[in-house]
């Protein structure tokens, strides 16, 4: 946890930004991809895939969030930079497959409804 001496309010909400990102992301994600899996589209990440079959994709995209921001904490204790680069890079690539997945069910006409 981020002690309030080590870092500065602005700090804080950067991280808290970045971490909201990174969440809605993550959704946004999971959302495009349970429409295409309806729609007869394969996940095409061998471990997401077997988890989606092993315990669902509801609770894979739950652990996924959790996962993630406990990571970001562990960085944050030692460094703020990492813990921003770390979200920076897991919000960019969730941001990049949920932009992906769109554009595939757009290209397929397959409404997000």
């Amino acid at each position: 946890m981020i002690s309030s001496s080590a870092a500065s309010d602005a700090q804080i909400g950067v991280l808290a930004l970045l971490s909201l990102v990174t969440l809605l992301a993550i959704l946004a994600d999971g959302y495009t991809t349970s429409v295409a899996l309806k729609n007869g589209f394969v996940e095409q990440n061998p471990i997401a895939r077997w988890l989606f079959k092993k315990i669902g994709q509801p609770l894979t995209l739950f652990l996924d969030g959790v996962a993630i921001l406990f990571l970001a904490g562990l960085f944050s204790n030692y460094t703020l930079k990492g813990a921003y680069t770390f979200l920076g890079v897991v919000g960019g690539a969730e941001i990049f497959f949920a932009t992906r997945n769109y554009l595939r069910l757009k290209k397929q006409k397959i409404s997000l409804k």
